[in-house]
């Protein structure tokens, strides 16, 4: 089971859009929990208060770090900083 999910991404730090079916779930699943945030803390409704944006924002951190950290061994190359012309 050596096959990647995510293409890297040609620069920058993280993973490009997914290759296989797996990272296409993933992402689905990532999206739908990036979503219940969002409506745990109250940002999709009338008047929204600094505090929960605040409590949005670091929701938003944690479930995108634990993302990335769970499907690392997924992603082609690994997870590490990019310039463009990286050659294996």
């Amino acid at each position: 089971m050596d096959k990647y999910w995510f293409k890297a991404k040609e620069y920058g730090w993280g993973t490009g859009l997914p290759v296989a079916w797996q990272g296409w779930v993933a992402l689905l699943v990532l999206i739908i929990l990036i979503s219940i945030a969002g409506f745990v803390d109250g940002i999709f409704g009338g008047a929204v208060s600094l505090k929960s944006w605040l409590r949005f924002y670091i929701d938003l951190f944690v479930i995108s770090a634990l993302f990335l950290i769970v499907f690392e061994n997924k992603i082609e190359g690994g997870l590490k900083w990019r310039w463009g012309n990286d050659k294996k």
